[in-house]
This record gives C-alpha cells, structure tokens and sequence, in this order.
C-alpha cells in the first residue's frame, strides 16, 4: 500500500469513524489536537459569502436541521442564491464534508480557483463569470444522470477523473466525503474509499486539460491558494459536516511543470492581450492584442505601444499561465520596456514589478519567481530586487511587460513552470 494511502487512512478517515456518534457539525477534542477546524458550526453562515460579493446570500441557501441547504430551483447554475464560498483560503489541506442530494440533483464542491477571475469565454450558457472555475468534486444523483460521462458523476474530478470503485448510498441519505490537496497531490474519498487521484504536475493531467472543456481557459489546474465553494445547480442539496485541516507540504522533491508547450515558433497570438488603464474604473481594461501594433515573425513578437492617448498606461500580458503559486517565469527580451511584473488578475492596481531594465538592442533574459511565498528575480545571472506594489499576502496573477506610449520591445523564448 503506498504511503499516501496509508497516511490518509490513518490521519483522515479514522476519525470519521469516532465522530459518527458524535453531534452533527463538532468536533472531538482528537480532531481538534490533531487540527481539525470547522467551518460551518450548524447553527449560523458565519465564515461563508455569495461568490463575488462580501455577504451571505439572501435568497436560496439557508441553515436548516444542522445543514446548509439549497433548495430546488431552475436545475441551472446559479439557479438561486449563487454559490457559497468560504471566507478562508487554503493552499495544502484536507477538507471532509456530507453531502446529501434531491432525486435528480446535481451539485459540487469546487477548489483550485480564483474568486473574481475575469473569464473571456463563458463556461456555460449563461455564464456571467459570477461562478467558480476550478476543481470540482461532484455531487450527483447517479441514477438520474446514467447517460453521463464516467468522469462527471459523482465523486469524480468534474470533466476529468472518473471516480472508481465507490460506494454511494441512495437520493436523501448522506454521504462521506473527502478532498485532499497536499503540494500537487489531489484525492476525493467517498464513504471511506479513495476514489479518484491525480496529479498536477503531471502530463498526464496537462493531456486530459488539453482535451477537455476547460482546454481554453490559462492556469486552469494551476496550484493555488483556495477558498471553498458550495455550488448552486439549481437543485436540492445539503452540506453538513465542514470540517477541514491545513497540511505541511508532502516531503517529495519539488515537482516542476514542464514547459507549457508554445506554437512551433515559440510565439502564439493566443497567448497574449493588452491591458489599458481605466481612470474611470481604476483597474486594467483587458483589450485584444491588435490593440497595440504587433508583428510575429520567426519566432520573436514585436510589440509598439501604438494604444492612443486615452490608455496612457498599457501592458502587454501573457495571459497563458495564471500564477497563483509558486512559479517561475523566463522571457528573452530587447527594446524599450518600463518593467517586467507579475500583475493582479483581477485587473486591480496591485502588482510585483522589475524595474531600471536595460533599454538597448541586447537580447537580455529576464526571470521572475516565488517560492516558499518570497519573491526574486534575475537579469541574467544577476540578483535584482523586485518592487512590491499594493501587496498584502497571495497574489494570483500574469506575468507582463509594461511599455509607456510608443516604446517598442521584442520578445522571444517565453518559459512559464509552475512548482509546489
């Protein structure tokens, strides 16, 4: 048995056994030295919100007979109050929660996103970005839902990993769930059994994103720090149970993500946008990359900041690979260039910036990167300082070049890995 498993069973699911007779929504004085929290006391929505908003919704979900619950709607997304999202994030963890489904119902616990994230395409008909777009364990009656695909039944990673050898007990009785998250490692658990696993940083996992409905979306799969969402099908479902442990990171080598894999020129049109500055909105505006002048050409992208005198601030994005953990980002550059900075995704003026770059017709490699939560960068083989910029705490973002009015640079051998 490998020794994931064997820490699992010992640190996870034994004590699911010693609490079943316990008071729904508490916990042992063994979960608690162990570090055990919970995050729904059964009685309040304290620790929860609306995803997008700073408050509980205020239709829908609501706290019933020691539960949260959503009631039957529309059997559409967002089909009443929203989803739920928890106020904490988390980066390496084990969550168990119960979860007990309405005849046809379809619901599901989502992670790995970011709240907020701008989307360019919608994710379902409908979608108005005001939804997570992450992992998600799903929450399924099966039956109803035979003509499915394997891996978007329940238990499974949603789209992508079919849950195997489970046991799911019958529409309106609870049953025992798990997630874990520790470094790449990703596990969902369904009534005492493993049922599906994967890896973040595998090319496996890279090959089944290309192929799947998230194929079009940049960082999905990426390791961050998450809140936790309860989704809103737009079906009856109840959540009790929320306890969740926070994990040091597994005691593996580092795992690093290949290369994300780039057109045979190593330049592709796709991967980049233009952000303008919005004095009206104060954030970052995202525009198509026409929005500046822009020529591909053997491999090297070279970009003038033609953007008019209403943009007086523009940055040209590599809108590929969200950062959210930690990462290193490498560019080959010449020309003129402001500064080289890893930019808020949700447009917002915050940012960690490499400044006083060498302006000339010297092709330069420029690295920024975070590991362990701290920030460096390179020139070269060189040690520069980077400049933190209205940052408190995690920062998911893109990697950028920030050019002033007219400036031009070219830009080749974008390299973005992805590491625990």
């Amino acid at each position: 048995m490998k020794r994931t498993t064997l820490f699992i069973l010992a640190a996870l699911w034994l004590p699911v056994g010693q609490v079943m007779t316990a008071a729904p929504n508490t916990l042992t004085p063994q979960e608690v030295a162990a570090g055990w929290k919970l995050l729904f006391d059964g009685a309040t929505t304290s620790g929860w919100h609306r995803y997008g908003t700073n408050s509980f919704p205020t239709k829908g979900w609501r706290v019933e007979q020691g539960c949260l619950v959503n009631p039957q709607s529309n059997g559409r997304p967002n089909g009443s109050g929203g989803d739920l999202v928890t106020n904490s994030t988390f980066t390496n963890f084990e969550f168990q929660f119960e979860w007990r489904i309405g005849p046809g119902g379809n619901s599901g616990v989502e992670y790995l996103f970011t709240e907020g994230a701008k989307r360019t395409t919608p994710f379902y008909p409908g979608d108005q970005g005001d939804s997570p777009l992450g992992f998600e364990y799903q929450v399924l009656d099966d039956a109803a839902h035979a003509k499915s695909s394997a891996d978007r039944l329940a238990a499974s990673i949603y789209s992508l990993v079919a849950a195997t050898r489970k046991s799911l007990r019958p529409v309106r009785e609870f049953n025992q769930a798990g997630i874990i998250v520790n470094g790449n490692h990703i596990e969902h658990w369904l009534n005492g059994s493993k049922v599906a696993e994967t890896e973040l940083a595998s090319p496996a996992l890279q090959r089944i994103i290309a192929s799947s409905k998230f194929k079009g979306y940049p960082g999905f799969g990426t390791k961050i720090a998450t809140a936790i969402a309860l989704q809103d099908h737009g079906e009856e479902v109840a959540f009790r149970n929320l306890k969740i442990r926070e994990l040091r990171p597994a005691a593996n080598p580092v795992a690093v993500v290949p290369p994300l894999p780039a057109a045979t020129t190593g330049i592709n049109p796709s991967d980049w946008r233009v952000w303008c500055w919005s004095k009206k909105d104060k954030r970052w505006i995202e525009h198509p990359l026409e929005k500046m002048t822009v020529k591909i050409q053997n491999g090297v992208l070279s970009v003038r900041n033609t953007t008019n005198s209403n943009w007086p601030r523009a940055i040209l994005v590599y809108h590929r690979a969200l950062l959210g953990g930690d990462f290193a980002a490498l560019a080959d550059y010449r020309g003129q260039i402001e500064s080289f900075d890893l930019q808020a995704a949700d447009g917002h003026d915050r940012r960690i910036s490499c400044l006083g770059l060498p302006q000339d017709d010297q092709w330069r490699t420029v690295m920024l990167s975070r590991r362990m939560g701290q920030f460096a960068a390179k020139l070269g083989e060189t040690p520069i300082a980077p400049q933190v910029s209205n940052v408190q705490g995690q920062l998911t973002g893109y990697v950028c070049f920030k050019l002033r009015p007219d400036e031009a640079i070219e830009i080749r051998n974008v390299r973005v890995q992805q590491v625990k």
